[in-house]
């Protein structure tokens, strides 16, 4: 292995641990509360609405012709 393999390697094992760190550190510390929410749920005043009815064209323009 020539030395700028070696230089790559630890840059690339550098990093890997500072991202693992990172993930550590940014992790919430102590108990989240999953259900805090569950009164409002996101989009709970939205209305249903059936999916729209595709409309048929039939010109000449629209089909290939092989």
């Amino acid at each position: 292995m020539s030395g700028l393999e070696v230089l790559v390697a630890l840059a690339g094992l550098g990093v890997t641990l500072l991202v693992v760190a990172a993930m550590i550190l940014i992790t919430p510390r102590g108990q989240v509360r999953l259900d805090a929410e569950k009164a409002d749920p996101q989009g709970s005043e939205l209305s249903r609405s059936g999916a729209p009815k595709p409309s048929v064209t039939s010109s000449p323009s629209s089909t290939a012709h092989g």
